[in-house]
Formats: C-alpha cells, structure tokens, sequence
C-alpha cells in the first residue's frame, strides 16, 4: 500500500508540473522558429503591391525585430519576446496603436490573438486583433492578419482568417544588391 500511494503521489506530482513546463518549451521553440526568419522578404499581395519585411535580432537574442516597409514613408513594427510561457507580438502600427498579441497555438501555424493595447479609442481607425504565420520551409513563409475597428466590442474566440494570405520569399544578398 505505501509503494502505491508513494507511485501515486509522483505521478500527481509529474501531472501537474509536466504541463507547465511543456507550455514553456512550445514557446521556446516556438521563438526560435521565429528567429529562423532573420533576413529581408519580399510580399506581394494579391492586387500586386509589393513590399518587404525584415526581420532581425536585438537585446542579446532575445527580441526579434520585424520592420514592414509599405512605402518610402510608411513603415510598422513589431517585436516579438518570450512572455513567461508564451510569446508576445507587439505591434506598431502606422495609425498610432499598439495593440499587443500572444501566441495562441502553434501546431502547423502560429496563431496570435489579441490580448490588450493602446491608442485603440481613435475613431475610425482599426487595430490588428490576430494574425497567423506559417513557415513553409527556409525560403518561404505565408501570414495572414485580421484588423478590427477600434472602439468595437468584439471579442473573437478563434483565428478568423481574413480575406488574403500574402506569400513571402526570402530575399538573397545577390538580389538585395540590385
């Protein structure tokens, strides 16, 4: 009986840290999944604007940077961190918000919802409320981003996807140079 309950009282134990420690290592992983994106891309979006994201390492590894250039006078930002036992997205946006967003699931994508912000009472602007991303391979990535407009109370339960899906390539040396 007492070999039986000592067994019992591990396996409670193991139950219960077990999960903890599991969430910490998917967010890890998760990060460095992220961290494999350093680099220029370029996106094209369905009606054939271009742009490039680039993605780079700050603070001693341990935040990425991800600078969108829209156009010559049109940048965002957004710095992803580990949070604990998740991954945070922090986004500038060039309408003056900054919503922030925590990584949701990351099975065959990373899903991120929206967990608070600032600046989201403007009228008639919108804010990001989710987004996914998936690494299809080195060269190669899709995201996709739902944007909602401040002031609304909605509060949605699941990734949403929003009507386009951009592609992105990773841009070589050799091509950046030209």
């Amino acid at each position: 009986m007492k070999i039986f309950t000592q067994v019992s009282l591990l396996l409670l134990l193991w139950h219960f840290t077990f999960p903890a420690h599991a969430a910490k290592l998917d967010a890890e992983q998760a990060f460095k999944q992220l961290t494999a994106l350093v680099g220029t891309w370029k996106g094209r979006f369905s009606d054939g604007r271009e742009h490039s994201v680039n993605y780079r390492l700050t603070a001693g590894g341990t935040v990425l940077v991800e600078t969108w250039t829209l156009s010559k006078m049109r940048e965002s930002m957004t710095l992803y961190h580990l949070d604990g036992d998740t991954v945070m997205a922090t986004h500038y946006c060039p309408q003056g918000n900054q919503p922030r967003l925590v990584l949701a699931s990351n099975e065959d994508r990373m899903n991120f919802t929206f967990r608070d912000g600032s600046n989201l009472n403007v009228p008639g602007k919108s804010h990001q409320h989710s987004f996914w991303l998936q690494i299809k391979d080195n060269d190669h990535f899709q995201r996709n981003e739902n944007y909602v407009e401040n002031g609304m109370a909605l509060k949605i339960t699941s990734i949403e996807d929003p009507k386009e899906t951009v592609s992105y390539t990773r841009v070589t040396e050799k091509q950046a140079l030209q």
